[in-house]
């Protein structure tokens, strides 16, 4: 395969994590959780159970192809650093676990949704597995934003992909890292601008890089001077 038609491939790749993230992580929790109000989450998720069950299964297409991603990138970045590749890898790799906690905390969700059981204990029970599948995915953003300072600095110095989309990936490391540490230490800061002023660079630098790879390939002219 050639490194043109490899980068094709990661940018499908990227393509399936992105569309499907957008779907499980933030279409379909808009469509059916209601923040503090555990009763009308649980009516919402029997009154659109298919486009919940959607909702998990696209969560683990989801890992399953960030599973393979960084696998395809270190085929095409290794050449650039093969031992930051490598940390890459794992970077991205750590994350995946906790990302699956959560998908079977919505699953346990699910079935508080459909169990014959007293309101009050419907309640503390949903606000447990709530929380625990907030808590994994929250912890599972450190890796999320870990991988890309990694990843960043291989598309900065590759010389065939854009520089200035590897310094935004970059950055998206320190914006992914900077609200998690505010969303532990503080109470209301996902409520801030700050947090959602952080979230933009990782979001711009990973639809611009998955189009980029998708539509433009390998292209050479882009090496640091």
């Amino acid at each position: 395969m050639t490194q043109h038609a490899l980068a094709r491939m990661c940018g499908a790749i990227y393509l399936i994590v992105v569309g499907t993230g957008i779907f499980s992580l933030a279409y379909v929790p808009g469509q059916i959780m209601v923040a503090g109000d555990q009763l009308a989450t649980l009516a919402n998720i029997r009154e659109n159970e298919a486009l919940y069950r959607m909702g998990v299964a696209g969560l683990l297409l989801n890992q399953l192809a960030f599973f393979v991603l960084p696998l395809a990138l270190f085929a095409l970045l290794a050449q650039v650093d093969r031992g930051l590749a490598k940390v890459m890898v794992l970077s991205a790799l750590a994350g995946i676990p906790l990302a699956l906690v959560s998908a079977a905390e919505r699953m346990v969700l699910l079935d508080l949704a459909n169990a014959a059981l007293p309101q009050e204990t419907l309640v503390e029970l949903a606000t447990a597995s709530r929380s625990s599948a907030g808590r994994a995915m929250l912890f599972a953003t450190a890796f999320w934003g870990l991988w890309l300072l990694p990843f960043g600095y291989l598309v900065y110095r590759s010389g065939f992909l854009p520089r200035l989309l590897g310094i935004v990936l970059m950055l998206g490391c320190g914006g992914y890292l900077v609200n998690l540490f505010g969303l532990i230490l503080m109470a209301d800061y996902a409520q801030t601008a700050v947090a959602a002023t952080l979230r933009w660079p990782a979001t711009i630098g990973e639809i611009g890089i998955c189009l980029w790879l998708l539509l433009l390939g390998a292209r050479a002219g882009f090496r640091a001077t």
